[in-house]
């Protein structure tokens, strides 16, 4: 069993050992939208080593022989279309542009920061996408693509893990530190939005960090599923969920 966790590895045990396990293994299959959310990451904070992970492929998957010897080439990277890198530009057009953005780029003093840490006796790994100044403060800033910024993703930060990521990040520059989400649209129009996690959202965020990770250091790594009991669903699931 491996002895370290991420905010990735974290948020699927929080779901079930079962999750973590599959997520270790490699059993989770990466999406067609966390490729591109990872070529946008790449494209607006290293575009200077774009050409280390990525490889653009301009010729058609059918042309064989040609798509055979690319792909061999580089099969140590993540092979996209021209179309793909189109659309990539074309977002984050928008992105820089955004004033907020465009500040917090300028500031900026770190991107893509390795963060490692201690937590209840576990070793913890992650990775910062933006360290800044802002509005006179420094600033832990995480990147998120979405198909919707505004109200949905809203109400998004509440009940999902995204909280959960600023809190542990943010808890290793001091209460001091302010936490951000970039919030920016993978379909037109491509708008932006910046949210602002305040302290009462950050520390229900923390307490999940603490209490799962607690949880992890009690799991003997046998698999685990959820609950046998069986759940009676209420009349307020609304007000559950």
């Amino acid at each position: 069993m491996k002895k370290h966790l991420s905010y990735s590895a974290l948020s699927q045990f929080k779901k079930s050992p079962n999750h973590l396990l599959a997520y270790w293994n490699g059993d989770m299959k990466r999406t067609d939208a966390m490729q591109f959310g990872s070529l946008l990451h790449k494209l607006l904070l290293q575009p200077e080593s774009f050409g280390d992970d990525f490889a653009v492929f301009k010729g058609s998957r059918r042309a064989g022989k040609v798509w055979q010897e690319f792909s061999k080439t580089n099969q140590d990277k993540t092979i996209i279309k021209q179309s793909e890198l189109d659309a990539a530009n074309n977002i984050l057009n928008n992105a820089i542009n955004h004033e907020v953005v465009k500040t917090m780029l300028k500031n900026a003093t770190d991107k893509e920061l390795q963060l490692n840490w201690k937590h209840k006796g576990v070793d913890f790994k992650g990775f910062a996408d933006l360290i800044t100044t802002f509005e006179g403060k420094q600033c832990v800033v995480d990147i998120k693509t979405t198909t919707d910024a505004g109200n949905r993703f809203y109400r998004d930060l509440y009940y999902n893990d995204y909280k959960m990521q600023l809190a542990m990040y943010s808890d290793q520059f001091g209460k001091e530190c302010d936490a951000y989400i970039i919030a920016i649209e993978t379909t037109s129009p491509f708008n932006v939005q910046v949210y602002k996690l305040d302290e009462s959202l950050l520390f229900k965020g923390w307490m999940d960090y603490d209490h799962y990770t607690q949880k992890f250091t009690e799991w003997n790594g046998k698999p685990q599923g959820y609950s046998n009991a069986i759940i009676e669903v209420a009349t307020e699931i609304e007000e559950i969920i």
